[in-house]
């Protein structure tokens, strides 16, 4: 007879599995694949599968960035945030503007990258312009 421990992990292990199957491709390569904007929403549901809600939002464009992101509470009837996402002609994230469960801008991140490509900070300002902090980045090869 399998014991408790062994059915958990078999249990736990195939919804490992089935997760991973379900997921398939990674989003940005199934943009790209299809040259087009790809919308995927996900949708939490009752166990016993008579309500569902969209939980999360995230808008691809046709080269395979993510250009719009939004989570939603209170079983999907509104905003918890939004983030849209700009990118320049080498495809770098330059900006990210995040905006509250008003749909009011709340604050804007920038970005700025080394020769290389390589992102080296991230400028962090508020909804009226001033800065109020910034991360920098520090890469070491070992």
């Amino acid at each position: 007879m399998i014991s408790k421990r062994i059915m958990m992990l078999m249990l736990f292990l195939g919804a490992s599995l089935s997760m991973a199957l379900a997921q398939g491709p990674e989003r940005p390569d199934m943009a790209r694949a299809k040259g087009k904007k790809l919308t995927v929403k996900e949708w939490k549901t009752t166990p016993d599968g008579r309500k569902k809600w969209v939980d999360h939002a995230e808008i691809y464009n046709a080269q395979g960035q993510l250009i719009e992101e939004a989570e939603y509470s209170d079983f999907g009837t509104r905003l918890a945030w939004r983030s849209e996402f700009k990118y320049n002609a080498k495809g770098q994230l330059v900006e990210e503007r995040v905006y509250n469960e008003r749909n009011k801008l709340d604050k804007v991140r920038t970005f700025e990258y080394d020769a290389d490509g390589v992102c080296t900070r991230r400028m962090n300002y508020s909804a009226n312009g001033t800065l109020n902090s910034y991360r920098q980045f520090e890469y070491t090869y070992e």
